[in-house]
């Protein structure tokens, strides 16, 4: 009974994470879409080359306490009050370093305009504090109705005050008010929907035992942190705001599927894992379906966006934007192999073990910069492929310890998503090579690409009978059949009442 209440959840959980998601992306996809027309590179380069900054004080606000929190089985309120205390007290902190050091960064970029720009969007910093601990209580509860809800109203409100200000001519002032009100808001339902306050009550033993497994957490998130962002940092530095808005523009279109799956499975993936960490083979065997059925989606869907990627930016953001083509193209190689590492990552996060977990993603950063460092030696693009590769690189290496944590091991997973990858780049290859030199407009080349990939596709995985087909085919005619086992149920019912 419990495991199957516990399935029952997770389910729910998918299907309501899938929905804020899914909302959150579309609202940015179409918010994006209008404000790469209205605004230009440079103005979302000014962004990335101070996104870095933000990021960095985000995570050290949390300190990995959030993390911690839901880890831990049964946490108390104080463990909460004293979490929230901190948060605030460091925003505060970081937010006045940040506002004295804004000039300096202005300098080191050589943009003087980036010092006001910094310290009005380090506010989002204080702002998170406010939020971090309601968040953890809904994702602890599993109540991921609440959380999809939020993202998405939240995700509206900066939408509408971007595309606004846009149209009065307010340049990138117009991307830093979208996150300042998409963050207000998002505080504001927070604590609607959440009915814990903190308490007059503060720990440091509370901290001192959280900060056993979330200071790893946290330590782990600010190498990844770096990592993720000290490509733009470099771009910025060594080549133009330009090139950088390129390559941000590129970043955030393969972000949009990528991010939102490997969200997805990261919100509900963790929280349950946890749940079975003293069961390695029920856990082993939950990552084991986890990673086909999110590989049978992600590998194609990647592929396609190769394929696709000349016609899909020039339609949604303008010919302005096509020299951003071929960072979409090389971003979307490594994102094939983006959620499987989130998948795995999960699986040692979710065991407690901190330092392993530690130390793991500290090698991988530390192996990632001497690549990206490597790479900038050949340009822009070789900075590019060198992160692609890298993210390979970071499969093998999270593979391999799980070989050790729960018996599911690099060959494993290579011989359950293998075939699928494999599929994957094939018919890319020939529907790419069959349509490319068709005599008609690229919009409709782009159409029947998309028709005849997802249709060979889905054929060729029916007839070799592949599981993520299979997974996928019994979730929807389920669904299907209460659905319609529902429907029917009130129709007789009404026709009883009238009756």
């Amino acid at each position: 009974m419990q495991s199957n209440g516990l399935k029952e959840k997770t389910i729910i959980g998918m299907i309501w994470s899938s929905i804020g998601k899914f909302g959150t992306m579309g609202l940015s996809f179409i918010s994006n879409l209008i404000l790469a027309r209205l605004l230009m590179p440079e103005d979302f380069g000014c962004i990335g080359m101070l996104q870095v900054f933000i990021a960095i004080s985000g995570i050290l606000v949390t300190a990995g306490f959030g993390t911690a929190l839901i880890q831990k089985k049964n946490p108390s309120h104080v463990d909460f009050s004293s979490v929230f205390y901190w948060n605030l007290a460091t925003s505060v902190i970081l937010y006045s370093i940040l506002f004295v050091c804004g000039p300096a960064i202005a300098r080191f970029y050589a943009m003087p305009e980036l010092c006001k720009v910094l310290r009005i969007q380090s506010i989002s910093l204080i702002i998170l504090a406010f939020s971090a601990i309601q968040s953890c209580q809904l994702q602890k509860q599993l109540r991921f109705k609440e959380l999809s809800v939020r993202n998405i109203v939240a995700s509206l409100a900066g939408a509408i005050c971007a595309i606004i200000m846009a149209l009065c001519n307010c340049g990138v002032w117009s991307l830093v008010a979208s996150s300042l009100v998409g963050s207000i808001t998002n505080v504001l339902l927070l604590w609607k929907m959440s009915s814990w306050r903190p308490s007059w009550e503060f720990s440091f033993q509370s901290l001192k035992e959280l900060f056993s497994f979330g200071g790893l957490m946290a330590l782990s998130a600010l190498v990844e942190t770096v990592y993720f962002h000290i490509q733009s940092l470099i771009i910025g530095k060594l080549y133009s705001a330009n090139q950088l808005g390129y390559f941000t523009q590129a970043r955030k279109l393969e972000s949009v599927p990528t991010e939102t799956l490997s969200q997805i499975v990261n919100q509900v993936s963790f929280p349950i894992f946890a749940t079975l960490q003293d069961d390695k083979e029920k856990l082993r065997y939950g990552v084991k379906k986890n990673i086909k059925a999110i590989s049978y989606l992600n590998f194609p869907l990647m592929v396609l966006l190769i394929i696709i990627a000349k016609p899909l930016i020039i339609l949604l953001y303008g010919a302005k934007w096509e020299p951003a083509i071929p960072y979409f193209q090389i971003l979307c190689i490594s994102s094939m192999i983006y959620t499987l590492n989130t998948l795995n990552t999960n699986v040692i996060k979710s065991l407690g073990k901190g330092k392993t977990y530690f130390f793991l993603q500290l090698s991988k950063r530390l192996i990632g910069i001497a690549l990206i460092l490597t790479g900038t030696l050949f340009g822009i693009y070789g900075l590019l492929w060198a992160c692609t590769i890298f993210g390979y690189v970071c499969f093998i290496i999270n593979a391999l310890v799980n070989k050790r944590t729960i018996q599911y091991g690099l060959w494993a997973q290579i011989k359950d998503v293998g075939g699928c990858y494999l599929l994957s780049l094939i018919i890319g290859a020939a529907v790419y090579f069959s349509c490319t030199l068709l005599p008609i407009h690229m919009y409709l080349i782009m159409l029947i690409q998309i028709i005849l990939y997802t249709g060979i596709y889905l054929l060729i995985s029916k007839c070799l009978h592949m599981e993520g087909y299979s997974t996928y085919k019994t979730i929807i005619m389920e669904r299907f059949h209460k659905y319609t086992n529902d429907s029917s149920k009130k129709v007789k019912r009404y026709e009883y009442k009238n009756y």
